[in-house]
């Protein structure tokens, strides 16, 4: 059985708060022709317009200098197979394992694309929350990007 392994390539991730248009370039990985996940982290003194470990859809770009890149334009959390599950069975329950080892049964409430975050009622978890619900019907929202894996339970 063969071993793939997605390569790291360099798109450029605009920033904001600059007072001009600017680009970092980070490292992402190719998951479909215009869609790529940011691996880089966020240097602390810049705001870029996409969240790190987010999926983001790219096109060329010929920026000022004359360099040619994959310029990052707006999200698509909708490739996201987690997303997609969720999206399709909101309301329902599932097993989740988030990037933080802890695992959780939740009942979904509502999946959103423009924010890449979903809204859940935290049904029994593995961890001890550092934070409390104030009241008994508060929810709590999680990024796509904290998201290992999604199972729906029957």
């Amino acid at each position: 059985m063969r071993a793939t392994r997605q390569m790291e390539t360099v798109i450029y991730m605009p920033l904001v708060g600059e007072g001009t248009d600017c680009w970092r370039p980070v490292r992402a990985v190719q998951i479909t022709e215009d869609v790529f996940e940011v691996i880089d982290h966020i240097p602390p003194d810049e705001s870029w317009k996409f969240a790190p470990f987010s999926r983001v859809r790219c096109r060329r770009r010929t920026f000022t200098g004359g360099e040619s890149g994959l310029e990052a334009f707006e999200y698509a959390v909708e490739s996201d197979p987690n997303y997609q599950l969720l999206k399709k069975h909101e309301k329902e329950i599932f097993r989740v394992v988030f990037k933080d080892g802890e695992e959780a049964v939740v009942r979904v409430l509502h999946v959103d694309g423009e924010y890449e975050d979903f809204i859940y009622d935290l049904l029994s978890t593995n961890v001890d929350r550092e934070h409390r619900r104030a009241r008994t019907d508060a929810a709590y929202v999680s990024k796509f990007a904290e998201l290992v894996s999604a199972r729906l339970e029957i």
